[in-house]
């Protein structure tokens, strides 16, 4: 029989005291050795934050009216809460940034969900094609940047920080929900993203 001696062995923690536990290596090396992480996270958070806004909701009298007008995305990009139009059924005033009382009572019932989310929040205005307007300088670009800055407003209102919105967009009729219909109501929205990326800076953090 042969003699066997033992081996010392390299361990992870000989690299470095500091513990890295996402990695496979301890030290110097822990840069080359990432262990992945399955993505269920970001579908656990969003999952949740849906099932929260429609409990919310639920509070308002005038929700079944209104139900219709509600569509919750999740994609690639986020968690998106579109607000639409119906035939009869508009969230926005005619031509106006305004929205009505059922509209407003809607986002602040939301705000309070969406603040306790890392997420940061864009939020994007949409109009229907072939809309008239008594001034002609008044374009559905204006139109559609001002309702979303208005959701905006009184999300923050509400409780949504300043530092969460990462973005205000118009973007008039140039993307139609219903592509082969640039005319019909639903297309006029608004939709508030739920970024799926965590934000650069904690909202509230301080510098």
């Amino acid at each position: 029989m042969k003699d066997i001696t033992q081996v010392p062995q390299e361990a992870d923690s000989d690299f470095s005291q500091v513990r890295h536990d996402s990695r496979s290596k301890q030290g110097p090396e822990a840069n080359t050795h990432d262990t992945t992480e399955a993505e269920i996270e970001k579908p656990r958070q969003f999952a949740t934050a849906a099932a929260s806004l429609r409990q919310a909701w639920q509070e308002m009298p005038e929700i079944t009216e209104i139900s219709s007008n509600i569509i919750l995305e999740e994609s690639e990009e986020g968690l998106n809460i579109l607000l639409i139009d119906q035939d009869g059924r508009s969230m926005f005033r005619e031509g106006s940034k305004y929205p009505y009382e059922t509209t407003r009572r809607l986002l602040a019932k939301m705000a309070p969900v969406l603040s306790q989310m890392p997420n940061r929040i864009e939020i994007t205005g949409h109009t229907t094609a072939g809309r008239q307007s008594p001034d002609p300088s008044y374009t559905g670009w204006d139109l559609s940047t001002e309702r979303a800055n208005v959701a905006r407003q009184i999300l923050n209102e509400y409780g949504v920080p300043d530092d969460q919105f990462f973005g205000v967009i118009g973007k008039a009729d140039t993307e139609p929900m219903f592509p082969n219909d640039p005319y019909l109501a639903a297309n006029r929205r608004i939709g508030i993203l739920l970024k799926a990326e965590a934000p650069p800076v904690p909202p509230g953090h301080k510098l």
